[in-house]
């Protein structure tokens, strides 16, 4: 590489850097971030490596080109190795992370700046892969917020326009929640400086900024078939985002008492047949996934609670179980002393 190519990726790095220190701003791990500076490629890209940590549980992680490309929607780009080398750079810029926990001191942590990414590696023996690792306190902050909500891989590349996808990712976080005027309706009100730092945009004027509002809307009906609808109000100088509710999404997906989650969490974890190294992170995760209704074979776990804790019957334990599925709670405080 020349001196003249390598003082102009310096130079773009630099402008980057720059530009995105100053916008990447976290006030809910990444849903509610002022990323607009963000590519509409990078976000996509965080979105794939999220699901393949979630799928995995391991932050740092080797990953076909080939898979990226396919997930990133690039099967059409012969430039795909750079792109999404551009776009990995962007997630090693600066985040800031507000009002968490930090685990190791126990202290309240008032900021902090980190990065999504920590090392991005490709290898000359093996350069179909690139390994990435994901910064193990950005996870630990996402976890505790439980703030990222995530779209799914196969509409994630279908997006087009920031405008689509940053309003489908504000939807999907705020989609449930309430309505003191009408439960059946949903909507959230976000003024032009909101906006201007999630679309990464400077317009001044609400007109200019609904254009591309209005693009995005008509791209998220085209793929998910979801009507959203915005207006602006001028007396208060706010954007209004509305939607339909099907109050059966409303309902909490979590399958068991609400009063009874920790109690099973620790359950799981005094029979687990796993090494746990951090168990306050562990907990948090099982949290997550119990609450969404994602932990797999919960169902047997949380009757062998009931059944060698409390001494219920299988019958008596059928009782409990509603037609949909979810467990009512039970009566009994007092364990039983004895298996037998």
């Amino acid at each position: 590489m020349s001196n003249i190519e390598t003082n102009k990726k310096i130079a773009l790095l630099d402008k980057a850097k720059k530009q995105h220190f100053d916008f990447l701003k976290k006030n809910n791990a990444i849903t509610d971030a002022k990323n607009g500076e963000l590519s509409l490629g990078a976000m996509k890209a965080l979105d794939v490596i999220l699901q393949v940590y979630e799928d995995t549980q391991e932050t740092k992680m080797q990953l076909e080109l080939s898979y990226l490309r396919k997930k990133l929607g690039l099967v059409n780009n012969n430039d795909y190795v750079d792109r999404i080398k551009n776009y990995l750079l962007e997630l090693k810029l600066p985040f800031e992370l507000r009002d968490f926990n930090d685990l190791k001191t126990g202290k309240k942590v008032l900021w902090a700046l980190t990065s999504f990414l920590n090392d991005v590696k490709s290898f000359k023996d093996s350069q179909h892969l690139v390994e990435i690792n994901i910064s193990e306190n950005f996870v630990e902050y996402m976890i505790e917020k439980a703030g990222y909500t995530k779209i799914d891989l196969t509409l994630s590349k279908k997006f087009k326009t920031k405008y689509g996808y940053k309003i489908y990712e504000m939807y999907l976080r705020y989609y449930s929640m309430p309505n003191k005027i009408d439960r059946r309706l949903g909507t959230i009100k976000k003024d032009m400086n909101e906006l201007n730092a999630k679309f990464g945009t400077n317009h001044k004027h609400a007109s200019k900024l609904l254009e591309g509002i209005h693009r995005g809307l008509k791209e998220i009906n085209i793929i998910t078939a979801e009507e959203i609808y915005c207006i602006f109000d001028k007396a208060h100088r706010q954007f209004i985002f509305s939607w339909a509710k099907d109050l059966e999404k409303v309902e909490s997906k979590c399958m068991i008492p609400s009063a009874r989650i920790d109690e099973f969490i620790d359950w799981l974890i005094l029979h687990s047949k796993n090494k746990i190294n951090d168990s306050e992170l562990y907990k948090r995760k099982l949290k997550n996934l119990i609450i969404n209704n994602e932990l797999e074979e919960w169902e047997e776990s949380y009757r062998g609670m009931l059944i060698y804790k409390y001494g219920y019957s299988s019958n008596e334990i059928d009782d409990f179980k509603t037609v949909m599925g979810k467990y009512k709670d039970f009566y009994k405080t007092k364990e039983q002393s004895s298996l037998f």
